[in-house]
């Protein structure tokens, strides 16, 4: 039986709309797990629920180019019965030369059927649909495990439930609890940052066996994704620019430095980035303005959406009190929790001034402030950058939040939040 993940009740949801779901990601962030999930997890009978893979040629070429009559044609050969309610699945659909007309004369000529769709690049998607289905989708980005996700597939049932106390109770009352069970929280918290939260590499027990899936992921990804779709020559220039963003973990990309480093061009730099946010392996932070024309023009900071995938680049799996890039690896995930955690009405962003004062992330929803400082180890004092923020930013806010993550502290104060990292 698959292990369960957080979106499968948010997905089965869906599926009473008519609306075609599509599941987004990286090749082996448990896609096809999560159709079979969202399938089991629905109300449709096993005979109702049919699962076309894209990657055997005899359905792909059965696909490619479709009309009505063809589809009712293959619904009869596959014992669909289009006037009765079914669940399609169909997986890696960026191998349809014309994926958005199979969809949309599914959406509007067979009004029973419910279709949920996975790709492995939404580069190798984006091309091949058009505004046709506007109105028709609902798209998930189906991320590496959560740290929750990851504590489930370890069998931390206790460490679960803590987490889940944190969020409805006064934080300091937990501190017991805490007290017994940190060095167990900590363990588990660092052998994620090192080895990232995809699937197979977290129910692998073995180092090496860990980095050699870890190695597989990123092979595929470089020949099938990056080969195919972005059409690139250059795969030295492309995987030294990982390595450069690796090395910079969470710095601001300066392009000049890259373009130095790296020998590769600006358009060319510019061009990789984009791919590999594309390809859901990054993702970039923009810097904090008032004047909005700014953000956009100012150089971002830029993240790894899989912290394993990041020390792969850099051939470091050593262990976390060792490690000169510890603090980069913090702020990592907690970059990621935030976007998982952000909705339609928040936006993230760093903070820096020409003076350096810096926040490592300001989350606005509305005209509500949360600053978080990271720090990787056990932090107790005010921060300064804070108080000038707030200070500077007081009119404008209805509230701000000061929170400090870092390794172990646990306190609420009347200005601050101090909290251990594994409990975001």
């Amino acid at each position: 039986m698959p292990l369960p993940r957080k979106l499968t009740r948010e997905i089965t949801s869906q599926l009473k709309k008519h609306e075609i779901i599509f599941l987004l990601g990286t090749r082996q962030t448990g896609k096809t797990t999560l159709t079979q999930l969202v399938a089991a997890a629905s109300n449709y009978k096993p005979e109702t629920i049919f699962f076309f893979d894209l990657e055997d040629k005899e359905y792909r070429s059965l696909f490619m180019t479709v009309s009505i009559q063809l589809l009712k044609n293959i619904f009869r050969l596959e014992g669909v019965d289009p006037e009765k309610p079914s669940l399609l699945i169909f997986d890696e659909i960026q191998l349809l030369d014309d994926p958005a007309n199979l969809f949309k004369l599914l959406h509007d000529h067979f009004p029973l059927l419910r279709i949920v769709a996975t790709g492995s690049s939404s580069l190798g998607i984006k091309h091949k649909f058009s505004d046709s289905l506007a109105g028709r989708k609902r798209v998930f980005q189906v991320e590496p495990l959560s740290f929750d996700e990851f504590l489930l597939f370890r069998n931390e049932d206790k460490l679960i439930k803590i987490r889940s106390m944190f969020d409805s109770e006064d934080p300091e009352s937990i501190t017991p609890l805490l007290n017994t069970y940190h060095q167990q929280f900590l363990q588990l918290f660092e052998e994620y940052l090192i080895y990232g939260g995809y699937p197979e590499v977290v129910l692998i027990a073995e180092k090496e066996a860990k980095i050699e899936k870890l190695d597989s992921i990123a092979t595929s990804y470089i020949q099938k994704d990056i080969r195919e779709f972005g059409r690139i020559d250059n795969i030295n220039g492309y995987n030294n620019l990982l390595k450069y963003l690796a090395v910079n973990l969470g710095a601001q990309f300066n392009l000049s430095s890259a373009q130095s480093t790296i020998g590769l061009s600006a358009p060319t730099l510019k061009k990789y980035i984009s791919l590999l946010t594309e390809t859901f392996i990054i993702k970039e932070l923009p810097p904090y303005f008032v004047n909005k024309n700014k953000e956009i023009s100012k150089t971002k900071k830029i993240f790894f959406k899989d912290t394993g995938v990041r020390n792969l680049q850099i051939r470091n799996f050593n262990a976390v009190d060792i490690r000169p890039d510890i603090g980069a690896l913090y702020e990592n995930y907690v970059f990621n929790v935030l976007e998982q955690k952000k909705d339609l009405l928040t936006t993230n962003y760093f903070y820096r001034t020409q003076a350096k004062t810096e926040i490592d992330f300001i989350v606005c929803r509305e005209q509500n402030f949360t600053l978080m400082e990271v720090k990787a180890g056990s932090f107790n004092r005010p921060v300064k950058a804070m108080k000038e923020f707030e200070k500077k930013y007081r009119q404008k806010a209805h509230a701000i939040q000061k929170v400090v993550a870092n390794q172990s502290y646990l306190a609420k104060t009347t200005d601050f939040l101090f909290i251990p990292a594994y409990l975001l």
